[in-house]
């Protein structure tokens, strides 16, 4: 979560996974170890003491959730991801980072997850899991808090969140440069590598910045956790002065702050709704990677069982299309292969491709044609 990607609030809880090592013992015993290892260090944050504990410690992402041993070895947390795992599982691995204990181990661990957690996107149905999951976020907020909230309502921070989880976990898997755990260095990589446009980018990673100003402000009001924007007008003035920085230029006020948290909301819904229901997503993960990859053995298989009457000259179109490091390369390496199927629904497959390489080539890099493709 938040502490393997760096990105913890004040007021915050950290998800451990604890994962042992027999080192020669049998693992019953080894098991036994770690459990009161792991349960004593639980017992000494909760404790009572003169000062609060800095964060609480959350153990409930561990394979089986409450009902799973505390501590694994890790070929039994490899045999639960194998073959039980839900896919809400990978995308919270996805910031998972060694931290404490033996280093080793940990390393261990998360080269054997990597690889698991980068094919999540190839099963069945996983694009839709993580939009059905997100909605079930938003339909359990309370309704007397679904206007307040600034992290799980609509145009909160979990929308920024799950849109770029959701297109890492379907473009990373042979993207290596999206494999980062940060959410503002996910957004930089994603629009590095073509995948969301320049202008969308800056205003999703603006949006998250300014979304997470405020709840570090709010939480820090009386150091607790919450989510919930103030209602009265004296809070909102203290949030304002508090967040001065974040807020558009000219004297911080509450109806200043309240016209642009609703602003920010509007931005990022909008953008959540056209990116995270984007169609390209559900084809694009249904594709195998050599498919995405456009391998010329992969793509003339594919082209002639498609129904393409000329794969080879088909594939010279794709190469012309793709080739070359240019941004309008990089769009043309991501829609093809969707694209290559939606053609073959028409008339005449060569023909709809030859058609779409002459305009695409007349229409060169303007930004409106990129943007409208995308």
């Amino acid at each position: 979560g938040k502490a393997g990607a760096r990105e913890l609030n004040y007021i915050s809880d950290v998800d451990v996974i604890y994962v042992i090592e027999a080192s020669g013992l049998p693992e019953q015993r080894a098991s036994t170890i770690g459990t009161a290892l792991a349960a004593g260090i639980s017992r000494a944050i909760n404790t009572a003491a003169p000062e609060p504990p800095l964060w609480e410690v959350d153990t409930n992402l561990r394979p089986e959730g409450k009902d799973g041993p505390l501590v694994r070895t890790l070929d039994s947390h490899m045999n639960y991801y194998q073959r039980w795992a839900h896919s809400w599982e990978f995308q919270a691995l996805l910031k998972a980072r060694a931290m404490a204990g033996d280093p080793e181990l940990g390393r261990r661990y998360e080269e054997a997850v990597a690889p698991l957690i980068w094919t999540s996107s190839e099963r069945d149905g996983f694009v839709e899991s993580v939009q059905a999951m997100r909605r079930r976020v938003t339909e359990n907020i309370p309704a007397s808090e679904e206007a307040r909230q600034l992290k799980l309502g609509s145009g909160g921070l979990r929308d920024v969140e799950f849109t770029v989880q959701l297109l890492q976990l379907v473009h990373g898997r042979i993207d290596e440069s999206l494999r980062v755990r940060g959410t503002t260095a996910a957004i930089a990589a994603l629009s590095d590598a073509g995948y969301i446009g320049r202008a969308d980018a800056r205003e999703l990673d603006e949006s998250y910045r300014y979304l997470r100003v405020l709840e570090h402000r709010i939480q820090m009001v009386h150091m607790r956790r919450t989510h919930l924007m103030p209602e009265n007008d004296a809070a909102l003035r203290a949030l304002a002065k508090a967040s001065a920085g974040a807020l558009a230029p000219g004297r911080p006020g509450a109806d200043r702050l309240r016209e642009q948290w609703q602003r920010t909301k509007r931005l990022v819904r909008g953008l959540h709704e056209s990116i995270f229901y984007r169609p390209l997503l559900s084809t694009a993960a249904n594709l195998s990677a050599d498919e995405v990859r456009l391998s010329p053995e992969a793509a003339q298989a594919r082209l002639a069982a498609l129904g393409y009457a000329d794969p080879r000259g088909a594939m010279r179109h794709i190469e012309a299309l793709t080739v070359g490091v240019s941004r309008r390369a990089a769009l043309q390496r991501q829609l093809l292969p969707v694209l290559l199927a939606w053609l073959a629904d028409g008339v005449d497959p060569d023909a709809g491709l030859l058609g779409f390489r002459r305009l695409s080539e007349s229409l060169g890099d303007t930004h409106w044609y990129l943007g409208m493709l995308r």
